[in-house]
């Protein structure tokens, strides 16, 4: 089954072989993040725009201790990066929570030891995972079946073809905005200001410079952060101390528009292209007035 999965040549799986099986690939810059990093920076768009090769390694469900550990996996065995894009949430930012989503989706995998040391130091599982199909099979059921026949056929998915370079893009559908969400907590917790310094440190360490960006939100997160305004600020002095540029999208008008949203903290496919412009646009004025490598 796991061999079949690894054949796939489109979608999420390719994008796991692209990252966790594949060696040697070299990106200019790597989007990463959760899910709204995944489904808001289209790197076709971008590279159109920059000139540069860009690969969107965000993963749904991923906190920042989580994201690090995968870019830590990613630069032990391909070229490291240049810039790293890094998609910043204010709603988990509270989230003690490492949650792995979708973690079968990792099981092909794990023969790759860098990336199943660092899930292991995660979820302790993960051991138990790889050396023991019987704890594994039950987490793989019909969806990871269908995924290995698509493999070992050859098929393509019905949504393998909504994805380029790791970017999932939303289908433009009916608009499902919840009319209500649950008020957060305006605070950064203690753990996950230590994972976003440990991102910076290891970033530092790899000569890789950082660009923090906050997608739109739809009505700017109104329905899903109290205070926004101190999670802001905190975002701004962590950001200025260590030299990154900070782009928060989050209060821009220019996104106050439902039909540019799949739900209220994705944009569809309409709007990831809007809001992927528009970061381009500006990524490239900061390396026309700022060079910092060669185009």
């Amino acid at each position: 089954m796991y061999t079949g999965i690894k054949k796939n040549k489109a979608g999420i799986f390719n994008k796991y072989n692209e990252l966790f099986l594949k060696e040697d690939n070299h990106y200019d810059v790597l989007f990463i993040g959760s899910s709204r990093a995944e489904m808001h920076f289209n790197p076709k768009i971008f590279d159109d725009i920059t000139g540069l090769n860009s690969y969107n390694m965000g993963i749904s469900g991923s906190s920042p201790n989580v994201s690090l550990s995968l870019l830590k996996v990613y630069c032990k065995q391909h070229d490291t990066p240049k810039f790293l894009i890094f998609n910043v949430d204010y709603f988990w930012l509270q989230n003690d929570t490492d949650r792995l989503n979708n973690f079968p989706r990792y099981f092909p995998y794990l023969n790759n030891q860098n990336l199943r040391d660092e899930l292991n130091a995660i979820d302790k599982r993960f051991t138990s995972f790889y050396y023991n199909p019987l704890h594994s099979l039950p987490y793989t059921q019909i969806d990871y079946l269908s995924a290995s026949l698509h493999g070992w056929l050859n098929i393509t998915g019905k949504y393998d073809s909504l994805m380029y370079k790791g970017y999932q893009t939303a289908e433009l559908k009916d608009i499902n905005l919840e009319t209500s969400s649950p008020i957060l907590s305006s605070s950064i917790s203690l753990k996950n200001k230590r994972d976003l310094n440990s991102l910076i440190e290891y970033a530092k360490s790899k000569s890789i410079r950082m660009v923090w960006v906050t997608s739109p939100i739809y009505e700017g997160t109104k329905t899903q952060v109290l205070n926004k305004k101190i999670l802001a600020n905190q975002l701004e002095d962590m950001t200025k101390s260590n030299d990154i540029l900070y782009l928060n999208y989050t209060d821009s008008l220019e996104y106050n528009n439902p039909l540019l949203f799949s739900d209220n903290l994705h944009l569809n496919r309409s709007g990831a292209a809007k809001f992927s412009k528009s970061i381009s646009l500006a990524f490239d004025n900061i390396l026309a007035k700022k060079p910092l490598f060669n185009k």
